[in-house]
């Protein structure tokens, strides 16, 4: 049976206040589930996504443009995935790609530990990260983050990350 629900979409700039807007629909929109830590994993995802794609946003023009973001929260059944895009650099693409890519091939346990470690050991970059996002998010999901990538221009791309979760019922 197929129990497919759009339960958010937004395309447009993204700023602090629509993160926060973003939140709230979020709040508002997100169906109680059978197992409460699923909506507040899902919830952190979303924290996580939107600060990523607000301050990994690639500036086309100025800066004082806002970044644009597309989202997507989707419902079918007990599964909801969640899919925001923005434009990357293609100078920093592969490394996050890259990134992605050695993350999802680790265990839970392993995200946990690195995570763990990272946060003890981690450097913080230019743009005020550890690194600790990527983590942060496959620890809620428990599910590889997904991308697609799509080339825009020789300066940069659109990647597009779907971050799933399944809701499992209380035993």
């Amino acid at each position: 049976m197929n129990d497919y629900k759009q339960l958010m979409e937004y395309e447009g700039e993204i700023t602090f206040e629509k993160i926060e807007e973003l939140l709230i629909l979020f709040n508002q929109r997100m169906p109680e589930t059978q197992c409460p830590k699923c909506k507040i994993r899902m919830f952190s995802i979303m924290v996580e996504v939107l600060e990523n794609a607000y301050r990994h946003n690639f500036n086309i023009n100025t800066p004082e443009q806002n970044p644009q973001i597309k989202l997507s929260l989707i419902q079918n059944g007990l599964h909801y995935s969640l899919t925001v895009g923005n434009r990357v650099g293609n100078k920093d693409l592969k490394q996050l790609t890259d990134r992605i890519d050695k993350l999802n091939n680790l265990s839970l346990d392993e995200v946990k530990a690195l995570y763990s470690k990272t946060i003890h050991e981690g450097h913080i970059s230019e743009k005020g990260g550890a690194g600790l996002g990527l983590m942060k998010i496959l620890r809620c999901s428990r599910e590889p983050i997904k991308y697609a990538v799509e080339p825009i221009d020789s300066e940069s791309s659109n990647i597009n990350f779907t971050i799933s979760i399944t809701d499992q019922p209380k035993q």
